[in-house]
């Protein structure tokens, strides 16, 4: 049997989607399972065990040059015919999700009209699943499989990248860590897509001082210029305790950030995957719920406002008379009290370090 899934992104999303493959490979141990993403995000897919091969789309690509889109579209439609899956899997539930599963030519399962993200899509399924609304999106992406796989989810979450993890570990020490001096360290990730989940750059910039006051190291990673921009003013703060990386692939930043002591991030698909991967760290949740949308059981510690008004799950807070303003929810979570958190982790994590010494 051959399966193609399509999930074209985003990275977190793509990330709540990894339990339910591995529930899913675990069901039908011998099945071939492909995925349908987006370019930017095949790199992760591949990570998967239960992964076989990764197609790629460039839709977003293409959103500036759509006259180029049927020679595009009729180039994938060849090449999935030509795999001849038994069904299609569309875990997004979108339309343009759902028109793409099309192509394949084949049955289509997804979610029913009352829980696919834009009900129309499910028009388009043969098979459909009405998951239960206000579930974890994990818990409902595990759902969605158990209803029309039948599969077992009473197994721990299975995120399918232990084979990955280990592979990184066991790597030689990043270029960015080789001139570290055995100082603690800590990656901030202060780029995200929502400008409701910005978390200040006046907090960040207080975070970096504080921090290497204590002599923390601040490694800051970038995936864009205005990112780029943002860390090479975070790192005057620091001064010789912060270091812009250089852009790196997801894998080697990955990779140097199972090294360190932990990081800071707000709600972004990169702090998810690095909760999953186990890393220590915080997760600033301004607009967001992390019992909706945070990697529960995991060493990340989530932070949240407090306020009334959140979560709101709205990409421009409501609250802002002008787009310069500061959404109320994340001015409420203070620099102070996350290098609090951050030196507290430090300690912890050397004194697990000694024990660990004493005990070999």
């Amino acid at each position: 049997m051959k399966i193609l899934v399509v999930r074209l992104s985003s990275l977190g999303d793509i990330l709540h989607l990894f339990p339910a493959i591995s529930d899913l490979r675990r069901r039908l141990p011998e099945t071939e399972i492909h995925w349908l993403v987006e370019p930017a995000f095949a790199e992760m897919v591949s990570w998967h065990f239960a992964i076989d091969k990764v197609i790629t789309v460039p839709l977003r690509a293409h959103k500036k040059a759509w006259w180029k889109l049927p020679r595009l579209l009729s180039g994938l439609k060849k090449q999935l015919k030509a795999e001849k899956y038994d069904f299609v899997l569309d875990a997004q539930g979108l339309l343009k999700s759902a028109m793409l599963a099309r192509l394949a030519g084949v049955d289509i399962y997804g979610f029913n009209k009352d829980s696919a993200r834009e009900s129309l899509a499910a028009r388009f399924y043969q098979k459909t699943a009405c998951v239960e609304k206000g579930l974890h999106v994990i818990e409902k992406n595990r759902q969605l499989v158990v209803q029309l796989f039948g599969a077992d989810i009473s197994q721990p979450l299975d995120y399918g990248l232990e084979a990955f993890s280990k592979k990184q570990m066991a790597a030689s020490l990043p270029v960015a860590l080789q001139d570290l001096p055995g100082l603690p360290t800590l990656v901030l990730l202060h780029g995200t897509t929502w400008n409701s989940k910005y978390w200040p750059e006046s907090s960040w910039l207080e975070l970096v001082r504080l921090l290497s006051e204590q002599g923390v190291r601040c490694l800051l990673p970038w995936g864009n210029e205005p990112e780029h921009q943002r860390a090479q003013r975070l790192q005057k703060a620091g001064g010789a305790m912060a270091t812009v990386l250089p852009k790196l692939p997801l894998t080697e930043l990955m990779r140097v950030m199972l090294h360190t002591q932990g990081f800071v991030s707000v709600e972004t698909g990169i702090g998810h995957l690095a909760t999953v991967l186990d890393i220590p760290g915080f997760m600033l949740h301004g607009p967001t719920d992390p019992a909706y949308s945070g990697i529960v059981d995991k060493s990340c510690v989530h932070i949240t406002s407090g306020l009334d008004c959140s979560p709101c799950f709205k990409r421009d807070c409501p609250k802002l008379q002008s787009p310069s303003d500061i959404p109320p929810c994340q001015l409420a979570i203070t620099a102070q009290q996350v290098a609090g958190q951050c030196m507290d982790l430090i300690s912890m994590r050397n004194l697990a370090a000694r024990v660990k010494i004493h005990a070999v």
